[in-house]
């Protein structure tokens, strides 16, 4: 039913049932697998799959289901479908983004970002370009690759924020994240247990044997440490930290109901996105959960006192990761853990980074820094452009520096990188804002929740880097979109609040 839930063109927008939602996610992804595996002769299968997704999402943007348009591409995006070459919904988004707005120019309308944020991003932008025409030395298909994605996640980014920050958004936005999450779970499970071996990006198999032949532990039989959907041990276990940094205060805040889901659903999310982690068998994202954990336990120890089950539950909570805890490989974990020097740890020197297996790549990073003025960087692209920016070579042993910190300098050039700080200062000072605004429980646990979502991202930033995979990066920006629009959401309520407020109380004239 048609609703004025969007200020994109138009007068009024529709909204998809949550079955029919759920129904298209997993058709496209269906139609994606499909155009891309043996199964179709791909000359024939990729271009008449592409086609048809492209219809139906296009066919979607038309009829104004714009929320959903945008939860499709997110949701999608977290299963990799021709990721070496920037991935298939990047350029599936580009496309249809691009013939909308030929009849309704959605660039035009109020994309809640003040003055100084469009320029900084004005400047992100010129400046990928720029690297990428004049300082880049790949192929110019790698550039052209680059290019075509960084225009997906700018497309994508100030869709979102064309959206009105509702709570009707993070309602749905919330719900599939909590399907996506109980997913990753069935996938880690089976990349454990080697219970299914599928070539699906669906179920995709992870990559024991590749782990094996490069000298990592085995563990009863178990060498895999679950990659997740990512294909990424490092990555999956950041994002499954960054759900758990999100449910987590929704769940213990008690606020659920206010998002239109019951408690289970964040309780499940909570449990299965904890549980992805230990299964990546990661140490930084392990020992980043708990200060998380406390954290939000000492925000809402005043829960605890009001309610003093919610103790038993925390318990609980434990007892199942004790008793799942063989199946897992927690005891592999613990040995992991039981590794690390922690008097290196905490040297400050490069005995730190050799400590977490990082000495040669940070090694090899500061080198790079070191051999040019990177005043533009090589701009954002894939595969074989990020070796030759990170190593000069067109195919290098190494992946990358397994840093955000060092590559952005590479990438963006010095430039890029003050623009994208300035970016990342503005969004805090935003997020600090609207979290002392919050003027209901379940915005004020939204917004901790953002909080706390890039504070682990931006810690943990300094062991591996998001810029590795395309598919990746382009949910971090799109989180970055929800952030922006659940500070938003806040700082509105309060306004809205003492709008209501002065309506009823007006001040006295004064003659």
């Amino acid at each position: 039913m048609p609703t004025n839930l969007n200020r994109l063109p138009g007068k009024a927008v529709a909204l998809l049932s949550l079955p029919q939602l759920l129904l298209h996610i997993v058709g496209l992804l269906l139609v994606g697998h499909l155009c891309l595996s043996d199964l179709v002769n791909p000359t024939i299968g990729y271009p008449i799959g592409f086609a048809a997704i492209l219809f139906l999402l296009i066919r979607l943007l038309f009829r104004r289901f714009y929320l959903d348009y945008v939860l499709i591409i997110f949701t999608c995006s977290h299963f990799y479908y021709g990721n070496n070459h920037g991935g298939l919904w990047n350029y599936i988004n580009v496309l249809a983004l691009l013939v909308i707005a030929f009849v309704e120019p959605w660039w035009e309308g109020t994309s809640n970002l003040t003055p100084f944020q469009k320029t900084v991003l004005g400047g992100l932008f010129l400046v990928n370009a720029l690297g990428l025409v004049f300082v880049a030395e790949s192929s110019v298909s790698g550039r052209m690759e680059g290019f075509l994605v960084s225009l997906s996640y700018a497309f994508l980014f100030l869709f979102i924020l064309q959206l009105p920050a509702t709570t009707a958004l993070f309602s749905r936005l919330l719900l599939v994240m909590a399907g996506v999450g109980l997913w990753f779970v069935v996938i880690a499970l089976s990349q454990k247990t080697h219970f299914l071996e599928s070539v699906s990006p669906l179920l995709p198999k992870g990559n024991g044997d590749g782990l094996e032949n490069n000298g990592w532990e085995t563990y009863e039989n178990k060498s895999e440490r679950a990659d997740g959907p990512f294909k990424d041990f490092e990555l999956f276990a950041e994002y499954a930290s960054l759900l758990y940094a999100v449910f987590f205060p929704i769940l213990i805040g008690q606020v659920s109901r206010y998002f239109r889901m019951k408690a289970i659903i964040p309780a499940l999310a909570v449990i299965g996105s904890f549980l992805c982690v230990l299964m990546t068998a990661t140490r930084s994202s392990i020992l980043l959960l708990i200060p998380v954990t406390f954290f939000y336990l000492f925000y809402y120890r005043s829960q605890f006192v009001r309610k003093p089950a919610l103790l038993g539950a925390v318990g609980a909570f434990v007892g199942l990761i004790v008793l799942v805890g063989p199946y897992i490989g927690l005891d592999y974990v613990m040995e992991r853990l039981n590794e690390l020097d922690v008097n290196r740890l905490s040297s400050g020197s490069a005995k730190s980074a050799e400590a977490i297996n990082r000495g040669e790549t940070y090694q090899a990073g500061l080198e790079r820094l070191l051999d040019q003025d990177w005043l533009i960087g090589y701009g954002y692209g894939v595969s074989e452009h990020y070796s030759m920016a990170f190593f000069g070579i067109p195919n290098s042993e190494m992946r990358d520096y397994h840093n955000l910190y060092l590559s952005l300098p590479i990438t963006l050039g010095w430039i890029g990188t003050g623009l994208f700080i300035l970016l990342l200062l503005n969004h805090a000072f935003q997020t600090l804002v609207a979290c002392r605004s919050a003027p209901q429980p379940h915005l004020e646990a939204l917004v901790v929740g953002m909080a706390v979502f890039w504070a682990v991202f931006f810690i943990n930033e300094f062991k591996i880097q998001a810029i590795r995979e395309p598919n990746y990066l382009m949910l971090i920006w799109c989180w970055l979109g929800f952030s922006i629009q659940a500070n938003r959401l806040a700082v509105g309520s309060v306004s809205n609040e003492f709008r209501m407020q002065t309506d009823r109380h007006p001040e006295p004239v004064l003659h």
